[in-house]
């Protein structure tokens, strides 16, 4: 009888080993990254995502979002002019967190305690977001914010150069593309959704203007890393694309 009960013990404890094993390799937290062009639905591709497998979602363009918003707001600018010497002096105290919305389930952008989700999305914010986050000084502090966000793994970011220079070790890494004229249509529905006066004109400039910008900026241009997936959504539904990104988060994450 001892006898048998030793094996029963011993065969309980490797199971519990295997089971053990296994949770871990299944629930590897991994860190992803999701970079592209302005207005390829990055955004809703990340959050869906983060939502989905229990991980944490940063929009590091609202981040600079909220700089630029406290850049209007605060004297900063001249028209289109940017005093960089005051924003220098000014950039250590901005502080950028997200804070989930109970009521949408996704999360909300916080500048220094107050929520900014709605006046970070205007286009007075879009028209002038490019040159604020070509600032080099703006990037390093915003990187930083952000690879403190993320040390812990477990994370979904998009932006433009999460994958080259944030986190450029992130084990699954996605570049979104779709046309200019795609990108503002869908920009152009989000806006008159939420009530905003648009123009789909003045946003497909906007969004050629942003392309060029993000491409040519001195500091952290927006580039494909070499080991990032290409992914274009031009003609692809919303659940064709979630479809194939969820394909790839199982293939990385090891869960098949």
């Amino acid at each position: 009888m001892a006898r048998i009960l030793n094996e029963i013990l011993k065969f309980s404890v490797l199971q519990v080993l295997y089971l053990y094993n296994y949770s871990i390799k299944v629930m590897k937290k991994i860190t992803i990254a999701i970079d592209g062009f302005s207005s390829c639905g990055k955004s809703t591709m990340a959050k869906d995502l983060a939502r989905e497998v229990g991980y944490i979602y940063i929009d590091s363009g609202a981040m600079y979002r909220a700089v630029t918003l406290y850049s209007i707001e605060n004297g900063i600018f001249d028209g289109n002019d940017i005093d960089t010497e005051k924003l220098r002096k000014e950039i250590r105290n901005i502080r950028i967190s997200f804070r989930l919305n109970p009521a949408t389930g996704r999360p909300d952008t916080y500048l220094n305690g107050v929520n900014v989700e709605n006046r970070i999305r205007t286009m007075e914010v879009s028209s002038k977001v490019s040159p604020i986050s070509a600032l080099d000084f703006v990037r390093t502090e915003m990187v930083a914010q952000q690879q403190a966000m993320g040390k812990e793994k477990g994370i979904v970011m998009d932006g433009r150069d999460i994958g080259t220079t944030v986190f450029p070790e992130a084990e699954l890494k996605i570049f979104v593309t779709a046309t200019p004229e795609i990108r503002a249509q869908r920009r152009y529905d989000e806006l008159k959704a939420k009530g905003q006066e648009a123009s789909f004109d003045e946003i497909l400039e906007n969004v050629k203007q942003r392309d060029y910008i993000d491409q040519h900026r001195d500091v952290s241009p927006l580039r494909k890393a070499e080991d990032a997936l290409l992914l274009d959504n031009t003609n692809l539904t919303i659940e064709q694309q979630k479809e194939w990104l969820f394909e790839q988060f199982n293939k990385v994450s090891g869960i098949q």
